[in-house]
């Protein structure tokens, strides 16, 4: 049996470079003060800590509702972008697995709708998700196999049951517990097999100076839904205490390139909006004249400068 080839493998995380900051940070935020305080994993955590029920109530009863209320009507319109670069993803983590390897599991999946673009391409995918809302839609509207509840307590009938990969973007920011929750994602990934988990790529030197050109609050510290910040070196060094090892690693569009060029979005939704339109147009220009190869290596070039608006890590088990 034969492997498909496999990305060169990147310096790990704590090989790079560390931006060096205080271990208890006082800022104004998108809300106000924000006090973060550093984790012994290197990443910074929002202090004082919201309570487990007050968490379980926001992602199970409002967030759908209240803060994202159109979330899963705009993910549908703009299906065919997220289409594109989702390919570029399922490309990363099909080049790590033998053919044959093609079960997944989406943690936080939201509307299921990563995990049917990786249905369409020969996958068996199943989601966990804690929002009732969002888990009904996935199953109503793609006949997917959801968990609705919390990874924490999501379990396996037998050990033959592990995934061969494990996809998980956006959600680590939001949870009380990343290193529990980066546990688990190991114990239920099968020996070989791969994860990717993407979160924001916080305090980024774009960001920074964009905030002290602009005059601006760290406006990505909304503590009531981020309760923790990494980079690329707390998150692959987060991975690596739980038996992961990165392969790849790869950025997303810069956002804060449209601050630095004029563009004040901070606040003002209408000109966010825009920016957003004017980023997936460039990304699907390039895809739709097939450059696809060309834009991951753009973005792989970005993380390695430690830079875009995400982090995303593709490690494996050992």
């Amino acid at each position: 049996m034969s492997l498909s080839p496999v990305p060169t493998p990147r310096p790990r995380a704590q090989e790079q470079p560390v931006r060096r900051s205080p271990d208890r940070l006082r800022l104004d935020g998108i809300d106000g003060p924000v006090e973060l305080r550093r984790a012994e994993g290197g990443y910074l955590q929002v202090w004082p800590r919201p309570t487990p029920e007050t968490l379980t109530r926001l992602y199970a009863e409002q967030f759908y509702e209240e803060d994202k209320s159109t979330y899963l009507r705009d993910m549908e319109t703009e299906r065919p972008y997220w289409d594109a670069i989702w390919t570029l993803r399922r490309r990363m983590i099909q080049e790590a697995l033998a053919p044959e390897r093609r079960r997944l599991l989406d943690v936080g999946c939201s509307g299921g709708f990563l995990l049917d673009h990786f249905q369409q391409h020969g996958w068996r995918g199943h989601g966990i998700e804690p929002s009732p809302r969002a888990a009904d839609f996935a199953r109503d509207h793609y006949g997917l196999d959801v968990f609705c509840g919390d990874l924490l307590d999501f379990t396996l009938a037998e050990p033959s049951e592990r995934f061969d990969a494990i996809h998980s973007a956006q959600v680590l920011e939001h949870v009380l517990e990343p290193e529990a929750c980066v546990a688990r994602i190991s114990e239920l990934l099968a020996p070989g097999g791969v994860v990717f988990i993407e979160v924001p790529n916080d305090f980024n030197a774009f960001q920074e100076v964009a905030r002290t050109h602009l005059g601006k609050p760290a406006w990505w510290v909304a503590p009531d839904h981020h309760l923790n910040y990494f980079d690329y070196q707390s998150l692959g060094s987060l991975l690596d205490r739980h038996g992961l090892d990165e392969i790849d690693r790869v950025a997303s569009f810069p956002m804060e390139m449209f601050l630095l060029m004029g563009d004040d979005y901070v606040g003002h939704p209408d000109v966010g909006k825009a920016a957003h339109g004017r980023r997936m147009a460039f990304e699907r220009t390039l895809i739709e004249h097939g450059k696809l190869d060309e834009l991951g290596a753009l973005y792989r070039a970005l993380a390695q400068a430690g830079l875009g608006r995400t982090c995303g890590l593709l490690a494996r088990k050992r």
